[in-house]
């Protein structure tokens, strides 16, 4: 009989990715969705909406106990609100509710079943950390979460550490540092980037935010392979998921109008409302841990996504 995986925000990025690939392993794929306007956008790009089974999730969350006695050998939450800035719009609802409820209930139901637990996994991110110098950040560093959206991923990550240590349960959090993709919104920063780029409209320049933060970014599609790894794995734990080498906003922006022989000063507009009050600053990551218990990291970093992007 073949195994079974749900993945709850299947028609994002890293869900639409991650459904790839364990329909490739030939798994019985299925997803939750809230069905938005494009809900579907991502799936039909890889020409995979006819070979899975997607639910709608009801606002009050009803039908969730329904769709999880189909007995997943492996649930992954991927769900929540993808942008910082929209996680004070309608917090209580979007960011908390749309989380920590779902996760509370899947957590449940795992504790209560009998035999064959289902293997889950939280998507928690580097948010959590808040900002804290150059310190590089691992699962035990402290937390400081500065925004609706990482308070929320703080929560979903303790309540998930707390159902394992206390019951025993297979279930586990992965922080992951920035990843991006093809499959990305328009309003993030590389397809932002890329989409000028590509229509060589340059008499109007691109309005973008603080040029000095730093981050750790990675590519989508191999961290979700990674992500396959560590569930496959034995050992059930929190890991860090991000590629060890940050770099500053401006830098990648140089490097995005390098690559077409211009001088991304003439094409940008910094734009004050795109800065966020009480944005990170700069992130460093800690992978060590991830090397050593699951033995693969992610090799693919900033370079790759721009010659991805360009």
């Amino acid at each position: 009989m073949k195994k079974k995986v749900l993945i709850y925000g299947i028609t994002g990025q890293d869900g639409s990715h991650l459904a790839k690939i364990y329909l490739n392993k030939k798994f019985v794929v299925h997803g939750i969705s809230r069905k938005n306007k494009n809900w579907n956008k991502n799936l039909k790009f890889f020409k995979l909406s006819r070979k899975i089974k997607i639910f709608k999730i009801s606002k009050n969350y009803k039908n969730l106990i329904q769709i999880l006695k189909n007995d997943y050998d492996f649930i992954f939450y991927l769900g929540g609100p993808t942008s910082v800035i929209a996680s004070y719009d309608k917090f209580e609802e979007e960011t908390f509710d749309s989380q920590i409820v779902p996760i509370s209930i899947i957590l449940e139901f795992i504790k209560n079943q009998k035999k064959n637990k289902s293997k889950f996994m939280y998507s928690s991110s580097s948010e959590i950390f808040g900002d804290q110098k150059k310190e590089r950040l691992n699962e035990e560093s402290p937390k400081y979460p500065q925004s609706p959206y990482a308070l929320s991923k703080l929560i979903g990550f303790e309540i998930v550490k707390s159902y394992r240590e206390m019951f025993n349960l297979p279930v586990f959090s992965i922080i992951f540092f920035n990843h991006e993709s093809i499959l990305r919104d328009k309003n993030f920063i590389f397809k932002k980037v890329s989409n000028y780029l590509r229509k060589k409209n340059y008499k109007k320049k691109i309005n973008v935010g603080n040029l000095n933060i730093l981050r750790d970014w990675g590519y989508s599609d191999e961290y979700m392979n990674i992500l396959y790894k560590i569930m496959q794995s034995v050992k059930v734990d929190d890991f860090v998921l991000a590629t060890g080498k940050s770099i500053k906003l401006s830098e990648i922006i140089k490097l995005f109008f390098q690559s077409q022989n211009l001088n991304y000063k003439k094409h940008i507009k910094i734009d004050k409302r795109l800065f966020r009050k009480f944005d990170i600053k700069q992130n460093y990551a800690d992978i060590k841990k991830l090397k050593k218990i699951i033995k693969i990291y992610p090799k693919k970093n900033f370079n790759h996504l721009i010659k991805l992007f360009t």
